[in-house]
């Protein structure tokens, strides 16, 4: 061991202790960095990749209920729509008021009931602030989020134009709302 001037003891370090340390720091950054980029990917939005297309405010007598955005690609070959709500709805009215549109644009009973089935069980109460997406990918999949994470998929090719009809169909029941989602009153 040697000594400083002072008699305090100087501490030797083996040259392969400073090397383990070094390593151990980049370990732990590498883990950090790994960590931050997973944690990311999970919370990437569902509709990060597409562009806006329009959006509007739905109002019912005197209360606004949401604020729905749609998103496409360049070609359209994917769609989402994303819709903030404004007030706490029962997921059981959500998908009785989806029902009742779909009645009103002619969509048979037998399609409407394999429809609604899985969103009885997918959909949950939503508060003030809550999203709902759906995102309608190039091979008809449509992918329900909540709040940005996964809450189930349809594979039935039919379902996600269908749900979509409901704000972007000529019959639908809010044609001021569809406008402005589709960016035509601009």
């Amino acid at each position: 061991m040697a000594y400083s001037s002072q008699g305090r003891a100087k501490v030797q370090r083996h040259p392969l202790s400073q090397w383990k340390r070094y390593l151990l720091s980049a370990l732990a950054t590498l883990f950090a960095c790994s960590a931050l980029i997973f944690h990311n990917a999970g919370n990437a939005s569902p509709v990060g990749d597409l562009n806006k297309q329009g959006e509007g405010e739905m109002t019912y007598l005197f209360w606004t209920l949401y604020n729905a955005e749609l998103y496409t690609t360049p070609t359209r070959s994917e769609q989402a729509l994303k819709i903030e709500y404004y007030r706490d709805i029962d997921s059981k009215d959500l998908v009785d008021a989806t029902q009742d549109q779909w009645e009103k644009l002619g969509y048979s009973d037998s399609k409407i009931k394999s429809w609604i089935a899985p969103l009885y069980e997918m959909w949950p109460n939503v508060k003030q602030g809550s999203t709902l997406t759906i995102r309608v990918s190039e091979n008809q999949q449509s992918q329900f989020y909540f709040d940005e994470q996964p809450i189930g998929t349809i594979t039935d090719t039919q379902f996600g134009q269908a749900f979509l009809s409901i704000w972007l169909s000529e019959n639908t029941s809010e044609p001021k709302l569809r406008q402005q989602l589709l960016g035509l009153n601009k």
